[in-house]
């Protein structure tokens, strides 16, 4: 009888489409997330006081380095902490992706549960480490005066495109990662050149005419132009980055989410 219960057990719990099974286990994937913030600082004496204290070295360094350089940018320590508080939310969040699905394996191969929920709640934490950070933006602008205003529905589209866009790159990079473990080294190279295509540290005009065209398939350009447009410029931005930045964050949710429920099927025999 004890086989027979199991085998009801796991055909219950495994019931249901992949998006079903992943609402099935919400207070699973809570606890994972909350355990990776916790991981991330424990034993650190500031603890989650990094979170405001990265971006406020990173801004430190790059201000030093670059604001003689770009000197028609205004309020610069504002400009560059919000670009490195968005590629850093985006590039943590999709190589801990890849880690999280590795990390769950001795877990997978003991009970059920969606491995989807492990590159989400790596996404998940540190998308709350993100929000943690953005409370640096209130004390720089008083150190600095500028208020620009803030736009709600810029900001609200500009994080939902981002976040969107960083779980689909992540679930895909975390499925391919499983068979090949090389798609790790890639994409931190990848990372190294995608850095300094975006405009983090710099503004988009100078970027060549020539090349333009770059930056206009950089998606990461289009995130960066609506959450600065909220929290830095203070003015409406573009039309074409209301509906772009969107559609690329849905379009990469999709596509993420389709390539990791197909390879999922065979991560058994890796995993």
């Amino acid at each position: 009888m004890g086989s027979v219960e199991q085998g009801i057990y796991r055909a219950r719990v495994t019931s249901g489409g992949a998006l079903v099974r992943l609402v099935r286990y919400r207070d699973s994937l809570v606890l994972l997330t909350a355990r990776a913030l916790k991981v991330r600082y424990r034993r650190s004496v500031i603890g989650f006081g990094w979170a405001l204290l990265y971006p406020l070295i990173a801004m430190t360094v790059l201000t030093a380095v670059f604001s003689n350089v770009f000197p028609e940018i205004p309020q610069y320590s504002l400009y560059v902490v919000i670009g490195v508080l968005v590629w850093g939310f985006f590039s943590l969040a999709c190589v801990q992706a890849m880690d999280a699905l590795l990390g769950g394996a001795p877990v997978l191969r003991k009970v059920y549960v969606p491995s989807a929920i492990f590159p989400i709640a790596a996404v998940g934490a540190n998308f709350a480490n993100f929000l943690l950070a953005l409370l640096v933006l209130p004390i720089l602008m008083a150190y600095l005066g500028a208020w620009p205003g803030l736009h709600p529905l810029w900001l609200a589209t500009g994080l939902l495109s981002l976040t969107a866009f960083t779980l689909g790159v992540g679930l895909m990079l975390a499925a391919v990662n499983v068979f090949f473990n090389d798609v790790r080294y890639f994409f931190e190279a990848l990372l190294l050149v995608w850095f300094y295509a975006t405009p983090v540290v710099y503004p988009a005009q100078v970027i060549p005419d020539h090349l333009s065209a770059l930056l206009v398939l950089n998606p990461l350009y289009w995130f960066l132009e609506l959450l600065r447009a909220a929290l830095y410029r203070g003015s409406p931005p573009a039309e074409a980055a209301l509906i772009v930045a969107p559609l690329i964050g849905i379009g990469a949710l999709a596509v993420g989410w389709v390539c990791y429920s197909r390879l999922e099927r065979r991560f058994h025999l890796y995993l």
